[in-house]
């Protein structure tokens, strides 16, 4: 399947994208994130509901299948991609004289919506910089639309001749909803798949979970559905292909989870996990797990801060001095900052780009007015480390930086 299918390859602000229609009444609309459209005879399923302003394309999209009435909304996880087209959609339903639909969530779900309005000023900054948001351009939900009905571990209910049966499930969040329609042999499962590497360790955001995601994985191939709806990217249909595209990905998680365990049984430190943890070729190879939003090193991250803390093994670092003034006293020891200049640009020549610029972040740490010199070649090095960069929240942390060091240098007014 080519990469121009999968995940990233829409824009995230934007109601791009296309509707596919598959058998039994099961649509998915293809926009950044995915709206699986599910229609019976006595009304209409909706699982995930996009961004709020994804409503009005939802609602055209819905109109053109059918005219039965919007009876339910699931949403798959609470992120804001997957749960906020909700309320343009009651708005709009509410003029149009409908009836209001029934929204379920998990339980865990309104806790997520409550901490999203405590810390909407850090998500706005975090998700700015994750997704490369324009500074003119708001970037995280402000209207949140509470499910009328939660539950904790399993629900199901019928709507005309069709089941829906909710799972509970942990992974790239603590409220995860995946959705079984047995007649129609389909599983709707959102974010537990991304056509990427799982995005677990996810330097901005809390806690997710490796094994609850394999598991979550191992039940559904258990399910051997015909067709899988992601919560991005395009379906993948065929039980053969969804059972080894499921299992893949749940072995590779199980694998990282023993990797970053047995070595902190034996007695090994973050730093030396990370830099030598295994990556078979398997896995480095599959079209499940490609890069190109999560990361294994990320993953590790995320394994080793669930299950240790934060102190490295090395005592210096338990009450660290500031870095800044580790940078001026090496930089003192260098003498000349031209020399350690012309080291990092000899390094970046010899491909060491990661070296060269801790490098230079001992000249700007170690002074309030950094050189000229010194950012304009960590903008050049953070530029080289995106280009080469798969993973897109990788390579927008790089060009973020990019963006932040070249404002320091524009002339000031």
């Amino acid at each position: 399947m080519a990469d121009d299918t999968k995940l990233g390859s829409l824009p995230v602000l934007s109601n791009q994208g296309g509707i596919k229609h598959f058998e039994h009444g099961v649509h998915l609309l293809q926009l950044w994130a995915n709206i699986c459209i599910l229609e019976t005879d006595e009304g209409v399923v909706l699982f995930d509901t996009g961004f709020e302003f994804n409503g009005p394309r939802i609602m055209q999209e819905v109109g053109a299948i059918t005219d039965q009435p919007i009876r339910y909304m699931v949403y798959g996880h609470g992120h804001a991609d997957h749960a906020f087209g909700s309320g343009w959609l009651l708005d709009d339903l509410q003029k149009r004289g409908a009836p209001r639909p029934t929204i379920i969530a998990h339980e865990n779900l309104p806790l997520r919506f409550d901490r999203y309005q405590e810390m909407l000023a850090y998500h706005e900054h975090i998700n700015r910089i994750q997704f490369a948001i324009p500074d003119n351009l708001p970037a995280f939900a402000r209207r949140y639309t509470y499910p009328d009905l939660t539950y904790r571990e399993a629900m199901s209910f019928k709507l005309g001749k069709v089941t829906f049966e909710l799972r509970h499930a942990q992974g790239e969040t603590d409220d995860c909803t995946w959705l079984w329609i047995p007649e129609a042999k389909t599983a709707c499962v959102s974010d537990l798949w991304v056509w990427s590497c799982p995005n677990i360790g996810n330097p901005f955001k809390v806690q997710r979970y490796e094994t609850e995601w394999a598991k979550a994985l191992e039940e559904i191939a258990g399910r051997e559905p015909e067709l899988l709806l992601p919560g991005h990217g395009p379906a993948i249909s065929g039980r053969n292909e969804i059972k080894d595209a499921c299992l893949t990905v749940a072995r590779a998680l199980r694998f990282l989870h023993q990797e970053v365990v047995s070595r902190l049984n034996q007695g090994q430190w973050q730093e030396e996990i990370l830099n030598n943890f295994a990556w078979p070729e398997e896995f480095a190879q599959s079209p499940w797990l490609a890069p190109i939003y999560g990361h294994p090193y990320f993953i590790v991250q995320g394994i080793l801060r669930r299950y240790h803390g934060w102190y490295d093994g090395n005592p210096s670092h338990l009450f660290p001095a500031p870095s800044s003034a580790i940078a001026a006293e090496v930089l003192g020891l260098a003498g000349d900052q031209e020399k350690v200049l012309s080291r990092a640009r000899a390094l970046k020549e010899q491909g060491h780009t990661q070296l060269a610029l801790h490098l230079v972040d001992f000249l700007i740490q170690a002074r309030d007015q950094p050189d000229r010199s010194a950012l304009e070649l960590k903008v050049q090095l953070l530029e080289d480390l995106a280009g080469r960069e798969k993973s897109l929240i990788a390579r927008n942390i790089l060009l973020g930086g990019v963006r932040q060091i070249k404002k320091q240098l524009e002339p000031k007014k």
